[in-house]
């Protein structure tokens, strides 16, 4: 770490597995559960700061041991003083990233902790002192249903919405389910598109052509993620534009999707490219390109929430105002929070200080790991 850590009284983490309220259903297929590390850090002066350690979702057994590991190897160095600086995250695997991710983030909140002192104490979720644009996202599914979904969350406050998409068998289907739900919310709403990778660059050429007359805000990840170049073919070729989401897994793969011009946005996750130093480093680089930041979550609880709206509100600024995909947490059980922190109006507040509730916790804990001095 660049800065020296707060002298620590103690250090946990909670492996947690968080069902679905009901499968999400993805390009590649439905989701059910959300497992992370939650990471607790405690100073002398009983100070808490939370993050979290989250992989994708749907990760390998073997990615989810290795960040089992490294877990357990941050605590052995926290205990010990420090960790040793991971600088340019580029070369290293996703339990790094997401080990990086939940440590950095846990260290933030409680140096934000510390400052926020007792005008904070009693409340829930306290300390907001802006609000970050959201959006709400729509399932792959049948158009009727998606429609009845984009309906609903317009109703409910939200101007941006994100269609998951893909699964479709042919462009048809395709163009019939993307022109529903544009028709169910008028032509005020904007409307994003993510594919998840699943198409080829004939597809996505057939595809996106047939949608231009909807004005789409952006496709996200129309291609597979190692293919720069198709991407930025399919810019040039095509009106609608593109957004790049799996292809940003680090610092050097974000600019090498900046050097090749292949993406209008990039989507990061903060807890797949390194927690908030990397989103703030990516964003800078994006930011000199002329090229706007998103951030979004793997369904991570309200911890992993609150760490990247935090992360959001340091983005520089973007005219217009781009909404986030943070709105994420109603899709899990329980988001380890005393209180959700709220969506109103399409925008969530950005807090300074959390409380995690530690029965939620512990109930949904399968393993705690601790370090007492």
């Amino acid at each position: 770490m660049s800065a020296a850590l707060p002298r620590l009284a103690r250090a946990e983490a909670f492996r947690v597995r968080v069902p679905f309220r009901r499968p999400f259903l993805a390009a590649r297929g439905p989701l059910t559960h959300r497992t992370s590390w939650i990471v607790r850090l405690r100073d002398e002066a009983g100070v808490e700061g939370f993050g979290e350690a989250a992989l994708h979702p749907a990760a390998s057994a073997v990615e989810e041991a290795e960040l089992d590991r490294l877990v357990r190897a941050a605590l052995t160095a926290l205990a010990a003083g420090g960790l040793v600086d991971a600088g340019d995250l580029g070369p290293s695997s996703n339990p790094q990233r997401a080990q990086r991710a939940g440590i950095d983030a846990a260290l933030a909140e409680l140096e934000a902790a510390r400052h926020a002192g007792d005008d904070v104490a009693g409340d829930d979720v306290a300390g907001a002192s802006r609000s970050i644009a959201v959006q709400a996202t729509i399932g792959s599914g049948p158009p009727a249903a998606a429609a009845r979904d984009a309906v609903r969350a317009v109703a409910a406050g939200f101007s941006t919405l994100k269609l998951k998409v893909g699964s479709e068998p042919d462009a048809r289907r395709f163009v019939d389910h993307v022109r529903a739900v544009r028709g169910a919310v008028g032509p005020a709403i904007r409307l994003r598109l993510d594919v998840n990778g699943v198409w080829d660059r004939a597809m996505a050429r057939e595809r996106l052509e047939a949608i231009a007359d909807l004005d789409i805000e952006y496709v996200e990840q129309p291609l597979p993620s190692r293919d720069l170049a198709g991407h930025a073919a399919l810019r040039q070729a095509c009106p609608v534009p593109i957004a790049l989401d799996e292809s940003i897994t680090s610092e050097r793969a974000a600019r090498a999707a900046l050097d090749a011009g292949a993406a209008a946005v990039l989507v990061l996750k903060p807890a797949r490219v390194g927690g908030p130093r990397a989103v703030a480093a990516i964003a800078a680089d994006a930011a000199a390109a002329g090229v706007p930041v998103v951030l979004s979550t793997f369904f991570e609880t309200g911890i992993g929430i609150a760490a990247a709206l935090r992360a959001a509100a340091d983005l520089p600024a973007s005219s217009p105002e781009r909404a986030h995909g943070l709105a994420t947490a109603a899709i899990l059980e329980h988001d380890l929070l005393t209180a959700s922190i709220p969506v109103a109006a399409g925008r969530m507040t950005v807090p300074h200080r959390l409380f995690v509730d530690d029965e939620a916790l512990r109930h949904y804990a399968l393993e705690t790991v601790e370090w007492n001095p």
